[in-house]
């Protein structure tokens, strides 16, 4: 049989495997190579702030790929070879491929000199920082550094876990940058500083670290601002920006910073048998911030395009959207929705949230959870 290979199970590559029945229809073998369980992004800092379970931000991939009627490898890619139509896996095996497609994601890109802290990803360290929070007793103090979405986001959620708790969690958040969420409308840039500090929240704006001691205990230490202010912590998160899987500049094809340089098609520029999509992926001519949206929409183009090629049919092109809705969950009871230069404030915004983030997961949950 051909065989489709599908490194990673991203936003992108759900759907594929929720269209395996097609793959099976013309002959093809579907085989996902994935470590684990997909960790929805949209609800990660919800995770942390104790507000959702693992139930409502958890797609089992084993499940879903044995619903679906699919092989799973539980491994990672760490290498390609070209030559020899394979790649190379992180337990020393090798596995063919006819054609390849990746969804790995991305990582928190370190600030420059910075390697203490845990990063924003994988969501599953925010499930386990919620739960060492949890077993710890008397004070904590958790700095964040990043003020952009996420940043603001997972601050918001560790004041609400604060106040829900009872718990004395100090949360410090430190960006560099002179506002928060600096690509957002001046609205939700106001709205989301006076929801953090009315909440007890110290945002230090326009300071980057300069540097970070150790303390007593593995995760604790000091951080030195760019102002000279001492910043104590017991847990350090980073909401630095991301970049794509570190693993996509070893395979020895075409890559940038962004990630695998693909055409609109989704193919790679160096091999059409290689495809690639969401946060790992850069499309040539389009410039795309990481987030999952784009993944998604990318998901039935490249489900089709994988058919296509096996088909010898023609290939669709994929154009992603100038402008994502994006809606922020600061755990205040309401959400801020923007797109572009427009945003509103409000309970209804984050109703909104709630239930495209629960439609997504329902579309694969709902899959295996029957059988």
């Amino acid at each position: 049989m051909t065989r489709v290979v599908l490194a990673g199970c991203g936003h992108a590559h759900l759907e594929v495997v929720r269209s395996a029945r097609a793959f099976s229809a013309v002959g093809a073998e579907l085989v996902l190579v994935d470590p684990g369980r997909f960790w929805y992004s949209g609800r990660g800092s919800g995770l942390l702030g104790g507000r959702f379970g693992e139930a409502h931000a958890v797609i089992d991939t084993p499940r879903l790929a044995a619903a679906c009627g699919i092989r799973l490898v539980a491994d990672r890619v760490v290498g390609l070879d070209r030559a020899a139509s394979a790649i190379l896996l992180a337990s020393g095996e090798r596995l063919g491929f006819d054609l390849l497609s990746f969804n790995i994601g991305s990582t928190v890109r370190p600030p420059g000199g910075l390697e203490a802290g845990q990063g924003a990803k994988p969501i599953a360290a925010l499930a386990s920082l919620r739960q060492q929070l949890a077993a710890q007793g008397g004070p904590v103090r958790v700095a964040i550094i990043g003020g952009g979405a996420t940043g603001c986001e997972l601050a918001g959620n560790l004041l609400h876990l604060r106040r829900a708790a009872g718990r004395p969690i100090a949360v410090t958040l430190v960006s560099a940058a002179a506002t928060l969420v600096p690509a957002a409308p001046r609205g939700v840039q106001a709205a989301a500083l006076d929801s953090l500090a009315k909440r007890g929240g110290l945002v230090h704006l326009g300071q980057s670290v300069a540097s970070v001691e150790a303390g007593a205990s593995a995760e604790a230490g000091v951080l030195t601002l760019s102002s000279g202010a001492l910043v104590p912590f017991d847990h350090l998160v980073l909401a630095t920006g991301l970049e794509a899987d570190p693993v996509v500049h070893n395979l020895g094809i075409a890559s940038s910073k962004a990630g695998l340089r693909v055409g609109e098609t989704l193919q790679s520029i160096d091999d059409p048998r290689i495809f690639a999509a969401g946060d790992c992926a850069a499309i040539e001519g389009h410039d795309l911030p990481k987030l999952g949206v784009y993944g998604v929409r990318a998901a039935p183009v490249l489900a089709r395009n994988l058919l296509a090629t096996l088909a010898g049919s023609p290939l669709e092109t994929y154009r992603p959207q100038r402008h994502a809705l994006s809606i922020l969950d600061l755990a205040d009871g309401r959400g801020l929705a923007m797109r572009a230069a427009f945003w509103c404030g409000g309970r209804a915004a984050l109703g909104l949230k709630h239930f495209l983030d629960q439609r997504f997961i329902d579309r694969y949950q709902k899959l295996y959870a029957r059988n």
